[in-house]
């Protein structure tokens, strides 16, 4: 048991999410190490000549204004030669400054350098004067002045830049430097702006900020600066006084006296920094209606009804304050609302932090008067299950750490620790009967808060020790997340488990109590005498015999004893055979089980390989795929890999397509478990798992999922020493075709033969041949079973022949385009004899080459699988000669004759070969007018979209790439927008030009290329 120790709940530590881009203040928090950067003298001169300078200056000459002559002379000898002239550094900083700018740091750098802290502060000060009298520039007469609130809104907010600038040297400088800093500071405060900016700079003024504090009412109704300075003057940058505050009634004077345009971004270091100012006590303040919106503490996420309420962020800082109020508030943030967060709340671990406090403020709530919501015009409670959860809060809080009542009793007021002790006497008697409600209400007006408070509730309750709320979740077997749940609890105290199992009728329970039974015989040896003769009847008939003995092999028996997951039931596994007749024992499954939870999919332990020499390869298979589907039925918890490292060590081809199935539910929700599985098919290795993974990188629903199959066939490929298109090649099923190419459909008294067609689509022959339209029905005199069964391998084969037809035949003519060549014995093994690919390989044309690439004899393949040359007289191939599938360019003039006797012969090509036209590129495509579907089309076709969908790529050959580019664009939802062909251009491997333009691709590419742009044409 774990060590109990009573935290200290006064202490306070600002969370970690609120101190990033905290406003430091002397006497805060530590502020961050910061190194000033040597020469900066230089490194101004060097940004006043960069990009970023260029165009600030550039937008700033936009603007329809007047610079005062006297100031922009002093900004631009300070920009050529920084000085110490305050007023000269102001108006430089407000000339090239903006709020994003790389300048802020630089020039606050050059200032404190110049003169230390105080001249810096004296600069701000400068820029507070110059943006409160708008002396730095006028607006000239003329339509753009209406722009004028723009340009000092920019202004206002290049001022704060540096302020925020300031203040951070201004933190970290010495004591006197600071004092001196204050005392330039003081004389800077005679205007609206300047005080708040001199607030903003020494928050520890006090007497500065309460003055302001106490004008933000006054200056948010003071209209005389106009409309035109709106954006640029205090009424704005009276936001900053917020910083600045240290005390809670800064907070209430400020309260709806500011704005919030300073802060326009979730940036929650403004938060940070007022706790930080102010303490704890701020939390309230801060989380009322006002300061959430202003400071982006409400869930924006959300629908709109509830996008007022707090979000996720401000719930964890409400759970690290340790005040009464701020509890009360999480609670009723949480809970007293129409989309309940009672997970959210437990995950704070508010109730582990302030444990008395928990019992006090929740012991408050469960009789406290609700709260209200207005909806429709009508006042009703915002979660009518509010006051119960609020006892199963309490309820669960004592219950799951019997030691705090005992060791707080006497802290606890005598209402509370009464109302505890009923708790806990009772054995927790209809503790979670509010969170069951709010479990089972799924649409209605009040409920969960999304899928992850679910999961978060059910794990509460099964939490719980109490048979009530076990039995309550069994009742529950079918929702999502309670059978992990209740593994987890079951392991905890397995009798209380045993007990609910046992007396819970019904299939699902008994199963549960069967694996419950093999995992846990301890407990039930210690539980069955003290069932009745009904539960204990039941565990009896689901414990059945003892398991054999079996053997351990002594692999097995040195292999470390890794922790296993609890939702594993070794007993409940198949047995494993070893090759010697004998099977392993049932505690040599579980070293097996412990070997492949040690293992990861591409390390296997070293013991593995040892225990695989010496079993039966179908039944480790079989064992794998009991563990995946317990793994499964325990709805996939993540903490354990064992389940698919167990499928990728041990799994066959039989695997293979039963994982795959299951890859479009994952896709929608668990796209890394999808990933995952891909690595299992690249590490079972099989020609049917590669096959799989082939079809995934072409086929699968989304880019990433076909980019993550094709980079595993690329490390499959690469571990081979293959290409990819090599491996492709060699993992081309056969589809149970026999030598022939067929397949034998037995009924019994009849029998039919299934053939593929030149598209590789099955079609029905009978024992004379004759083409039928269908497979036929069973007769009555036809055997039943076989019937069936080959009903059953036609409809597979069907369904087979349709996926790989498409990527085979497409990467044949891939490989006729590209010049892919196979050595005699590949053609052989790969084409010739292989069973489908044998259907494609006769109904095309075939040559050998020479080193140079140059065709030396052309052949095509007889229906006897034999070679026929030109003149249809067999001939050999050369164990040395290298294959490949001409193009009509290497034809010439035997091109006429091998149609004609294609023709004579009645072969019907797979996709056009020799009827190919050779195709000229014309000058220029520009202006050639296509159709987005078209576009759509030839990405299918060996081309692809580049990055913005305007334009077409394709790569060849000698690391070249054509794009074709195209207008206005091609966007999913508008297939039918018309598209006007813009140029074509061939670029090397560094995107750069190819010399010589198109004709770099050869003839046979560029003969490609104008196909495929005569058919984007139209």
């Amino acid at each position: 048991m774990r060590r109990f120790v009573l935290p200290d709940e006064n202490a306070w530590t600002l969370p970690e999410a609120f101190r990033a881009r905290l406003h430091p203040r002397r006497g805060g928090l530590p502020v961050p190490d910061r190194a000033v950067p040597d020469d900066l003298t230089g490194r101004w001169h060097a940004w006043t000549a960069s990009e970023e300078a260029v165009k600030i200056q550039h937008r700033r000459s936009e603007r329809a204004a007047r610079l005062d002559p006297a100031l922009e002379a002093l900004a631009a000898d300070y920009g050529r030669a920084p000085s110490a002239d305050p007023l000269a550094a102001a108006a430089a900083a407000l000339t090239t400054g903006s709020r994003w700018g790389a300048a802020t740091d630089l020039l606050a750098d050059l200032w404190v350098a110049a003169g230390g802290a105080e001249f810096a502060a004296r600069v701000v000060g400068e820029m507070a004067g110059l943006i409160a009298t708008g002396a730095l520039w006028s607006v000239e007469p003329g339509p753009d002045a209406k722009y004028e609130r723009l340009w000092r809104g920019e202004d206002k907010d290049v001022l704060y830049t540096f302020a925020c600038a300031v203040r951070i040297r201004l933190a970290e400088a010495d004591d006197d430097s600071y004092a001196r800093a204050c005392d330039v500071l003081a004389g800077y405060r005679s205007t609206p702006v300047q005080r708040i900016v001199t607030s903003y700079l020494a928050p520890t003024r006090v007497d500065w900020v309460d003055e302001d504090c106490a004008s933000a009412e006054a200056w948010a109704a003071d209209t005389s600066g106009g409309e035109a300075r709106v954006w640029g003057d205090h009424r704005q940058l009276s936001g900053i006084l917020l910083l600045s505050a240290s005390t809670v009634r800064h907070l209430e004077l400020l309260h709806g006296h500011i704005g919030g345009s300073m802060f326009p971004f979730e940036m929650h270091g403004e938060v940070g920094t007022v706790l930080d100012g102010v303490g704890p006590d701020a939390a309230p303040v801060l989380f009322s209606p006002f300061y959430r919106n202003m400071l982006r503490l409400i869930d924006s996420d959300t629908t709109f009804s509830l996008r007022e309420r707090v979000g996720a962020d401000g719930l964890r800082l409400l759970a690290a304050v340790p005040t009464d109020d701020a509890f009360r508030l999480l609670c009723r943030e949480a809970i007293g609302t129409p989309r309940v967060r009672v997970g959210a709340l437990l995950k704070s671990k508010a109730l582990t932090r302030f444990p008395v406090r928990a019992l006090r403020i929740l012991t408050e709530l469960e009789t406290a008067a609700p709260v209200l919501r207005v909806e429709y015009g009508r006042e009703h409670e915002a979660n009518p299950y509010e006051s119960a959860i609020y006892t199963d809060l309490l309820g669960a809080h004592l219950l799951t750490e019997p030691r705090l009542l005992p060791a707080v009793a006497s802290a606890l007021p005598e209402s509370v620790r009464a109302r505890a002790q009923r708790i806990v006497d009772s054995g927790g008697a209809g503790i979670g009967t509010g969170w069951l409600a709010l479990l089972d209400q799924r649409y209605g007006s009040c409920r969960l808060d999304g899928a992850d408070e679910e999961k978060r509730l059910v794990g509460a309750l099964a939490a719980l020790p109490t048979e009530e709320a076990f039995g309550a979740l069994v009742d529950r077997l079918d929702r999502k997340y309670v059978r992990p749940a209740l593994l987890t609890a079951a392991g905890r105290d397995p009798g209380l488990a045993l007990r609910v199992l046992a007396a819970k009728p019904g299939e699902a329970a008994g199963e549960l109590l069967r694996n419950h039974v093999l995992a846990h015989p301890g407990a039930v040896a210690d539980t069955l005498p003290l069932l009745d003769a009904e539960a204990r009847a039941r565990v009896e008939a689901v414990a059945g015999p003892a398991p054999s003995a079996g053997s351990t092999p002594p692999p097995l028996a040195v292999a470390p004893r890794t922790a296993l997951p609890e939702w594993l039931v070794v007993p409940a596994l198949p047995a494993v055979r070893l090759r010697d007749g004998d099977v392993l024992s049932q505690d040599a499954v579980r070293a097996l089980c412990g070997l492949l939870a040690a293992s990861k999919i591409a390390k296997a332990h070293p013991a593995v390989a040892d225990v695989v020499a010496l079993c039966e390869r179908a039944d480790l298979a079989a064992l794998a795929w009991a563990v995946f589907t317990q793994w499964q039925a325990a709805q996939y918890p993540a903490k354990s890999g064992l389940a698919m490292v167990a499928l990728a060590l041990f799994g066959d081809d039989d695997t293979v397509p039963a994982l795959t199935s299951l890859f479009p539910d994952w896709a929608t929700g668990s796209s890394m478990r999808v990933r995952t599985g891909m690595d299992v098919l690249a590490a079972i290795g099989t020609d049917t798992a590669l096959t799989h993974l082939y079809r995934l990188a072409r086929k699968a629903k989304t880019a990433g999922f076909r980019r993550f199959a094709q980079e595993r066939l690329d490390d499959v490929a690469a571990a081979r020493g293959l290409e990819a298109a090599q491996l492709a090649d060699r993992i081309v099923p056969d589809l149970g075709l026999d030598a022939d190419g067929g397949m034998t459909l037995d009924y019994g008294p009849r029998r039919f033969t299934a053939r593929l067609d030149e598209r590789l689509q099955p079609w029905i022959a009978d024992v004379h041949g004759t083409r039928l339209a269908r497979l036929p029905r069973p007769a009555a005199t036809d055997d039943a079973d076989l019937a069936a069964d080959a009903a059953r391998r036609f409809a597979a084969l069907r369904k087979d022949a349709k996926a790989v037809a498409s990527e085979r035949i497409r990467a044949i003519e891939e490989a006729m385009v590209t010049g892919r060549r196979w050595t005699a014995a590949e053609f052989h093994s790969l084409f010739l004899r292989h069973p489908l690919m044998w259907h494609l390989t006769h109904r095309l044309l075939w040559a050998t080459f020479d080193g140079e690439d140059r065709v030396v004899t052309t052949f095509r393949v007889a229906e006897d699988r034999t070679l026929a040359d030109v003149d249809d007289k067999t001939t050999t191939l050369d164990p040395a000669a290298t294959v490949g599938l001409p193009h009509p360019w290497h034809l010439g003039g035997d091109s006429a004759v091998w149609g004609q006797i294609f023709a004579d012969y009645a072969i019907i090509q797979p996709f056009p070969q020799l009827g190919r036209e050779r195709v000229t590129l014309p000058d220029t495509v520009a202006g050639m007018p296509t159709t987005s579907a078209s576009l759509f089309a030839l990405s299918a076709r060996g081309w692809q979209f580049a990055p913005g969908h305007q334009a077409l790529l394709r790569d060849w050959p000698g690391g070249l790439t054509v794009e074709v580019a195209f207008s206005p664009g091609y966007h999913w939802q508008s297939t039918d927008l018309p598209q006007r062909l813009d140029g074509l251009e061939v670029r090397t491997a560094d995107g750069t030009p190819a010399p010589g333009g198109p004709s770099a691709l050869g003839p046979i590419a560029l003969s490609e290329v104008a196909r495929d742009v005569r058919w984007l044409a139209g």
